[in-house]
């Protein structure tokens, strides 16, 4: 790709090139900003644009506002939507404006399909104390030191303008910041993830989390599961809500049964038991009780009643068979497993996709456009394997291939969580790879291990690969949190994240003894080694933002890992005082990852 590299500033002497950019201070001054563009020769409408855990083909949707949890309308149901945040929009015109903290690593990527041709441009966080800033726009990128956004992203509420700051420079004052460009013969997206993949390291690094799981850690957390997280009939986040799959409902379970004791054991039995009291007549599992009384998955958005979210029935098809191969499934266990699978094949059968919500009480897709239910497909792999009827593995085959080659090929998966409309996220690219990795296990045809690949490389642009320089007056500046490993949630939500959500990430150990690729297994026990230094203990208190500091009592997770402003400058680096899906993907980690010594050292 042919490209110009030019420099500017009002507050000095400003020069750039293919490696570092230059700034020397004319004059003693308190906002000082400089910046470095990269000007392509010519940019076509399909150019795909990667900003990684930030923008996945520049995130070009129709955008909608929506106070939160947004939730699509009835007329909205045959479109994909995002809210407002930062995108280009559908014809690949408007302005893209973040930090580096709204990345997993500082990077542009841009492909031109057309001539096969692709650039990468790497860089570094921040500027005494500032994050860099990054404004894209068709034909130009802009890298501003320290940022100096027109409009700053913030969540589900109106945006911020003129909220930058510069830096304080003396006269005579020199800066030398270094960025990698990285230009070069590409084929297509998955290329181009390839290639982002073995790079994403190449500037912004660091040695990962040391191993904190120890025998004490786990006793610690089953005792706060059997403390806080049970109802009294199942086992649910410490709300005591009941929500299966997505968050850890019919899922911490089996670890807790795998490695717990007794009481852990019995009730694990039990959390399976009242999923299978609320099985709908279409096969799917109510997937929203509170206080005993069903809801569905629409927020009481009106008209979308009976709405349920595919994804919480994919995940739980798919680990109930895992439940089933550490324990002997009840008789009614097993009916109902197979009338869950029935029901997804009914529903690919007839739409040619899982979707993203469907009508709980008739099966009836309802919101098309999504990758939430990838898990599905491992689940009917893992169905084919257990019951032995062949229209399941057909059903995961075709299912496979339709998201490979729709939303995997063209470098974005979405809709995962349930209240993100059809924003891009990392919880559905994961999902893929974990059902990729099942098919082949299942089949041993090699076509399923070359997906995975793909999924593995999309999934790894989600995940932060150095240690973030938080604010000296946040929690986790205070507590040494090393973000190498944390993982961004989505697009809307812009906090990385202890953990996949909601699995422990086992199929990237697989995916790395299936192919010998050394980076798989480095990039899982980043993942893995990041989670427990979230965890509040007695040694390690964590407190929240709030003006009044609130104690996270022991064994609590937050989610936020927040590198990005979205939630508020004060924010960055602040957690609040909760309990999350986190805990069971740390509790994953324990069963189906530490078991093995590649991942001790």
């Amino acid at each position: 790709m042919n490209y110009e590299i030019t420099a500017f500033s009002s507050f000095g002497i400003c020069r750039a090139d293919s490696s570092k950019t230059t700034f020397t201070a004319a004059e003693d001054t308190n906002q000082c900003f400089f910046e470095m563009n990269v000007t392509f020769d010519h940019w076509e409408d399909e150019f795909y644009l990667l900003m990684p855990a930030c923008a996945y083909n520049g995130n070009r949707y129709e955008k909608v506002k929506r106070s939160y949890p947004p939730m699509y309308k009835p007329e909205e149901t045959d479109r994909q939507l995002i809210t407002d945040v930062p995108a280009l929009a559908p014809d690949g015109s408007g302005i893209i404006e973040v930090t580096a903290g709204d990345m997993s690593v500082p990077c542009v990527c841009v492909l031109n399909p057309k001539e096969k041709q692709a650039f990468m441009l790497f860089t570094k966080q921040e500027i005494k104390g500032e994050n860099l800033g990054f404004r894209v726009e068709k034909g130009r990128i802009t890298v501003s030191y320290p940022a100096n956004r027109t409009t700053a992203y913030r969540f589900c509420r109106e945006h911020e303008t003129n909220c930058d700051s510069g830096i304080a420079v003396k006269k005579g004052e020199t800066f030398t910041l270094e960025h990698k460009i990285v230009s070069f013969p590409c084929e297509n997206i998955n290329a181009l993830f390839t290639c982002f993949f073995k790079n994403r390291k190449c500037l912004l690094s660091g040695p990962r989390p040391e191993n904190l799981y120890t025998d004490a850690l786990w006793d610690m957390q089953e005792d706060k599961f059997n403390s806080y997280n049970y109802s009294g009939e199942y086992y649910a986040e410490i709300t005591k809500i009941w929500q299966c799959g997505w968050c850890g409902g019919a899922i911490s379970s089996l670890p807790l049964f795998m490695r717990g004791n007794a009481l852990s054991k019995e009730r694990a039995i039990n959390t399976l038991d009242y999923l299978f009291a609320h099985q709908a007549n279409s096969g799917f599992f109510y997937g929203y009780i509170k206080n005993g009384v069903t809801e569905d998955d629409s927020f009481h958005t009106p008209g979308m009643e009976h709405l349920h979210m595919i994804r919480k029935s994919a995940d739980v098809l798919y680990h109930l068979f895992r439940h089933f191969r550490v324990m002997n499934p009840k008789p009614h266990w097993v009916t109902g497993t197979k009338k869950c699978a029935d029901a997804f094949v009914t529903l690919f059968q007839r739409f040619g996709t899982f979707g993203q919500f469907i009508n709980i009480e008739t099966g009836e897709l309802v919101v098309k456009s999504s990758t939430a239910g990838a898990m599905a497909i491992g689940g009917l792999a893992l169905a084919w394997e257990f019951f032995g009827e062949p229209v399941y593995l057909e059903t995961a085959k075709r299912a496979c291939d339709f998201y490979y080659h729709r939303d995997i090929e063209n470098g974005v998966t979405t809709g995962g969580p349930g209240e993100i409309l059809g924003a891009p996220d990392s919880e559905s690219a994961f999902a893929m790879l974990e059902s990729c990795v099942t098919l082949f296990e299942v089949t041993k045809e090699e076509k399923w291990l070359r997906y995975a690949e793909s999924c593995a490389h999309l999934a790894a642009s989600w995940v932060v690969t150095y240690p973030y320089l938080f604010p000296k007056n946040s929690e986790f500046y205070r507590l040494g949190i090393n973000t190498v490993g944390s993982v961004f949630a989505n697009v809307q939500n812009k906090h990385s994240a202890p953990g996949i959500c909601t699995l422990s990430g086992d199929s990237l150990y697989k995916l790395w003894r299936y192919t010998g690729n050394h980076e798989y297994l480095e990039l899982i026990k980043d993942i893995a080694f990041f989670i427990p230094q979230c965890v509040s203990t007695k040694k390690r208190p964590i407190y929240s933002w709030d003006d009044t500091p609130k104690l996270l009592p022991e064994g609590f997770i937050c989610e936020r890992v927040n590198m990005s402003d979205w939630e508020g400058k004060q924010n960055i680096g602040g957690v609040f005082c909760c309990s999350c899906w986190c805990e069971t993907s740390l509790l994953l980690t324990f069963t189906e990852l530490m078991c093995y010594d590649e991942m001790k050292r």
